[in-house]
């Protein structure tokens, strides 16, 4: 069975429980109304997208109304963008703005927004007002959501027993085992993180309330002596057959056969613990949640007798190398994280590296400890990528975009560097705003006499342009650095200022993976992961999950599932001789290189009727205009 200790807490989760505590907005139904603007829709695409700071400021801006009070909806989308972001301050002062107590759906979410915000502030008390005010009874979905934070909330305020009897009425309204299962995980976790509010069972508890009350006592006991643990599991057992905590008991530490469990990884070679050190609050815990339901959904893939205990440390709270000396406390034998670039280089830095280290970033060092391994979704490995497959496509010349950020001037020398090396000229480069709309500048720039080809005389004709010699000419290629957003933009002002059709390359970053289809980008070339791909290939089971019950929770965030799953499968093959292996991996081809870095070798993809469909080694035999 999978153990997970959170901040020093045991429990044992499942994947159900981590894409539970993932999602964040399944309560909130689109605004409503035909007078939806462009900057609506932006602000929408943004909170899916994991922007959520600002998503909440272009709701804050929206929600302002001149000479009337603020638009409650709005306003209340606002403070749940800046809660996600991790801007509490902020998202008081939007709750502030709210002049009566809205109605209806309103009213959910503003009790839903206020409880979260007094979680995040360690203010349980006022968590559970909040959530009081919401009219019951509640409907199932609504119920399993508000009944999930009730229980968060009593069992923070150390109200045991109000939890444990909130987790009891959520488990009737979860639809299916596995949401029960992740339920009651959560249950066990808190009974496990509060021994002191554990050792007395309430004197008007049930039998079944007791035998939780027990088994938080026998999973928080010091004693990890596996034959006492043993006897005591057993003995719980016999007293609570059919129980459903029965399943949370810890596995028998030595049985006739040998060892099991997390012994058992430890005797094949591979550590009994496992630490995964992610932001897991703050500006970045969208993107930490995401790599860690992954992480734990590629344990989960693991048989029960060789999964790791794994520690979950939050570097938000903690900081970096305070999350690795806690790792190293706990006895963890390997280590994956942190995810913030800055944290990665703060831990090479500060500290020596003892046992294995997958960092989930990348950062310069002139001497790897022979310890560190650094594995990333690059974008710049896959500017290079792109570089390569312009020059076995035959293209010689073409041209280039790359927007005006840290991100653009990364993808940028990777991209110029690795395409001199391929003997293919870049004729012109241009830098845009990737906050803009209109792009019709750095687009003509580019493009020079080979541009306008949309535009109008004064009388109102399009020009005289001789499509098949501007294709002989000019640009045989554009390569977009672009996200999804800007991409759905740049591609058709791009045609619009064309005279004939002009292959494009593009990173992976141009298209968000969903259920969406996306026209507007038709015959972009990128890579892309095979999971991405081939919709699943190699955890079809958590595909599936994130695709259907868990969509609002996956939504933008595909990649990084797939790059947690990686990751947990190249931690448990490291160790000091690691250098070398390769692994097939969800997010590509990985082989760990001489200097500790993994390198991935994506599949490539190319955009049909807004989806993406494999393509081969090379896209085109020859060049647009050639024979």
């Amino acid at each position: 069975m999978l153990h997970v200790r959170l901040g020093g807490r045991q429990v044992r989760a499942w994947l159900a429980a981590a894409l539970l505590g993932a999602a964040l907005a399944t309560l909130v139904p689109g605004v409503a109304g035909a007078s939806r603007s462009d900057d609506l829709v932006a602000a929408d695409t943004l909170a899916r997208s994991g922007q959520h700071a600002e998503a909440a400021a272009m709701y804050e801006a929206l929600a302002k109304r001149t000479f009337r009070s603020w638009d409650t909806r709005l306003a209340l989308l606002s403070a749940r963008e800046y809660l996600a972001a991790g801007r509490l301050d902020d998202a008081e002062r939007v709750l502030g703005r709210i002049d009566a107590p809205p109605g209806g759906d309103d009213a959910v979410l503003l009790a839903r927004v206020q409880a979260e915000l007094a979680l995040a502030q360690r203010r349980p008390e006022a968590a559970i007002d909040a959530l009081r005010r919401v009219p019951e009874p509640w409907p199932a979905p609504l119920a399993a959501e508000l009944l999930g934070l009730r229980a968060q909330a009593e069992f923070a305020a150390g109200r045991m027993i109000d939890g444990l009897r909130t987790t009891e009425a959520r488990a009737s309204v979860v639809g299916t085992a596995d949401e029960r299962r992740a339920n009651y995980a959560r249950l066990v976790a808190a009974m496990v993180a509060s021994p002191a509010a554990t050792a007395a069972v309430p004197a008007n508890a049930t039998p079944s309330e007791r035998a939780w009350f027990e088994l938080g006592q026998l999973l928080a006991a010091k004693d990890t002596d596996p034959d006492v643990m043993a006897k005591r599991a057993a003995d719980w057992r016999t007293r609570h057959p059919h129980h459903p905590g029965g399943e949370f008991l810890p596995a028998a530490a030595a049985t006739a056969g040998g060892v099991t469990g997390p012994m058992q990884a430890a005797v094949a070679g591979r550590p009994a613990v496992v630490a995964l050190l992610l932001p897991l609050t703050g500006r970045l815990q969208a993107a930490g949640r995401a790599v860690r339901d992954g992480f734990l959904a590629a344990a989960l893939a693991e048989p029960p007798g060789q999964r790791p205990r794994i520690e979950l440390l939050d570097t938000a709270e903690l900081g970096a190398t305070a999350a690795y000396a806690r790792a190293l406390e706990v006895g963890a034998g390997a280590v994956a994280g942190p995810l913030a670039k800055e944290d990665v280089a703060a831990l090479v830095t500060a500290r020596s590296l003892p046992v294995p280290t997958l960092a989930l970033n990348t950062t310069p060092v002139e001497s790897p400890p022979p310890f560190l391994y650094q594995f990333a979704l690059d974008p710049e490995q896959e500017a290079r990528a792109a570089a390569r497959r312009i020059g076995r496509d035959g293209r010689t010349r073409g041209i280039a975009l790359f927007p005006r950020s840290a991100w653009g001037d990364r993808v940028h020398a990777a991209f110029t560097e690795e395409l001199r090396a391929a003997g293919v000229e870049l004729g012109s480069v241009q830098f845009y705003d990737p906050a803009a709309k209109d792009f019709s500048g750095p687009l003509r720039a580019a493009l020079g006499r080979f541009g306008g080809a949309g535009d109008r005389s004064p009388s109102g004709a399009p020009p005289k342009r001789d499509a098949a010699a501007e294709a002989r000419d000019g640009p045989q290629f554009a390569f977009l650095a672009a996200s999804a957003p800007a991409a759905r933009a740049l591609v058709p002002q791009l045609r619009f200022q064309m005279a004939y059709e002009l292959p494009l390359y593009a990173t992976s970053d141009a298209l968000e993976p969903g259920s969406r289809a996306v026209p507007d980008i038709d015959g972009l070339v990128y890579p892309e992961m095979p999971w991405i791909l081939y919709g699943g290939l190699g955890a079809p089971e958590l595909w599936d999950v994130l695709r259907s019950e868990w969509a609002a929770a996956g939504r933008g965030r595909l990649r990084l599932y797939a790059f947690g799953f990686d990751a947990y499968r190249l931690l448990r093959e490291m160790n000091s001789a690691v250098r070398g292996i390769g692994v097939s991996g969800l997010t590509g081809k990985l082989l760990v290189a001489a200097d500790g870095r993994v390198q991935r070798e994506l599949e490539w993809a190319q955009v049909e009727r807004g989806r993406p469909q494999v393509v081969g080694p090379v896209l085109l035999p020859a060049a647009p205009g050639e024979p």
